[in-house]
C-alpha cells in the first residue's frame, strides 16, 4: 500500500517538475553552454556524509530522476525557482496580483495557494510580498566564484582528510561546469568525490572521473522495470556506467533504503554482491528519513512521501544482524 502511494505521488511529481521545463521559455543563461559557470543550489560547509574527512559540498541544480523520498527536491528542477513559506503569509494578494502565470490564488482563509506546475519561474513576485513568504531557489555561479567558496576550508580538509564534493540534484546534468571546478581542485591538491545517480552519457561520466577521486554512486534498484516503475527511467544506463567505470576512480556504493521498495533481504545481499562485483571499497545503505519533507509544500510539489513510515529500531537492528559478519564493508546510516 505504502510503495503504491508513493509511486502514484512520483508520478505526480514528475508531471509538475515536467510541466514546468515545457514552460520555461529559457530567458536566463543556459547552463549547458557556458562551461565555467552553472546553477547552484547552495554550498555545504563542514559535512561528514559525503566522503571521507571534513567537506565541502557543493549541490548543483538539475536531476533527471524523481525519487519519491528525495530529501533535496528543489534539486530537481535544473534552473531558478520560487519557494514559498506558507507560515508567514499575511493573506495581502500582493504576489496574486503580480503574478503572470496565474499559479498563485488565494483559499477560503485567505491564504495564498502556489501551484508550481503553472509557474514559469519568473521571479516578479520576489520583491512584492511584505512578510517574506516568497524567496527563490538556485545561483548563478562561475567557475571562480564557487572556487573561492570551495577552497575557504582548505586546513580543514588537510587537517581531517577531508576535501570537496560535488552533488546535487545529479553533477552530471552539469557535467562540464562539474569537469571545470574538479579540474582545478585537483590540481590544487584537493580531495575530489561526486555523489551521482549514474545517469548520463558515459562520456560525461568519463570526462568528470578523470579528476575524481571518490565517486559515491547511488543504486536505487536491480530490477529495470521496478526502477522505472517508481522512479521515472529504467536502470539500464546507470549500470552500464557502473560497470564501465570500474576501475577508473574510487567507487562507494549507495542505497536508499526504502521501505516496501528495496528492503527485502534478497535485495539487499544482491547489492552487496553487486558492490563486490564493481570493486566499490564500501557498500552503503542510507536509510529513509523524513528530514527533506516539509520542503516539497514549499516549492509547491505534492509530497510524495507522506504515507511512508521510517523504519523501527526493531527493522534496522534486523538489518544489521544480518551483515554483521560484513560490518568493516556494509554500512547503515542516515543520510
Amino acid at each position: 500500500m505504502q510503495i503504491d502511494k508513493m509511486e502514484a505521488g512520483s508520478r505526480a511529481h514528475r508531471h509538475t517538475v515536467c510541466t514546468a521545463l515545457e514552460r520555461q521559455d529559457f530567458r536566463i543563461p543556459d547552463p549547458a553552454k557556458n562551461t565555467q559557470s552553472g546553477w547552484v543550489l547552495n554550498f555545504q560547509q563542514f559535512s561528514i556524509e559525503d566522503g571521507p574527512g571534513l567537506r565541502t559540498t557543493m549541490f548543483l541544480k538539475g536531476c533527471p530522476l524523481s525519487c519519491p523520498w528525495c530529501s533535496n527536491p528543489e534539486s530537481i528542477f535544473p534552473l531558478p525557482q520560487v519557494k514559498f513559506a506558507a507560515a508567514q503569509c499575511r493573506g495581502c494578494g500582493a504576489c496574486v496580483r503580480t503574478c503572470p502565470e496565474c499559479c498563485l490564488s488565494l483559499d477560503e482563509t485567505h491564504k495564498v495557494v502556489f501551484n508550481a506546475a503553472r509557474c514559469s519561474h519568473c521571479m516578479q513576485c520576489l520583491n512584492v510580498c511584505p512578510a517574506g513568504c516568497v524567496s527563490g531557489i538556485g545561483l548563478w555561479v562561475t567557475k571562480d566564484n564557487a572556487l573561492n567558496m570551495l577552497l575557504k576550508d582548505r586546513p580543514f580538509y588537510e587537517n581531517t582528510g577531508g576535501g570537496v564534493t560535488i552533488s546535487g540534484g545529479e553533477p552530471l546534468f552539469q557535467f562540464q561546469f562539474t569537469v571545470s571546478i574538479l579540474k582545478e581542485l585537483k590540481a590544487q591538491g584537493i580531495h575530489t568525490a561526486i555523489d551521482t545517480t549514474g545517469y548520463a552519457p558515459l562520456k560525461a561520466l568519463r570526462m568528470v572521473l578523470e579528476h575524481t577521486d571518490l565517486v559515491l554512486f547511488d543504486i536505487k534498484h536491480l530490477d529495470p522495470v521496478r526502477h522505472k516503475e517508481v522512479i521515472g527511467v529504467s536502470n539500464e544506463i546507470i549500470m552500464k556506467n557502473l560497470r564501465a567505470c570500474k576501475g577508473l576512480s574510487e567507487f562507494w556504493l549507495r542505497t536508499p533504503l526504502i521501505p516496501g521498495f528495496n528492503d527485502d533481504l534478497a535485495h539487499m545481499e544482491a547489492i552487496v554482491d553487486l558492490a563486490h562485483e564493481v570493486d566499490a571499497a564500501r557498500c552503503y545503505f542510507l536509510l529513509f528519513h523524513r528530514w527533506g519533507e516539509h520542503k516539497y509544500a514549499r516549492i509547491g510539489l505534492p509530497n510524495t512521501y507522506a504515507n511512508i513510515q521510517e523504519f523501527t529500531p526493531k527493522a534496522i537492528a534486523g538489518f544489521k544482524q544480518r551483515f554483521q559478519d560484513r560490518q568493516d564493508y556494509v554500512f547503515f546510516e542516515r543520510a
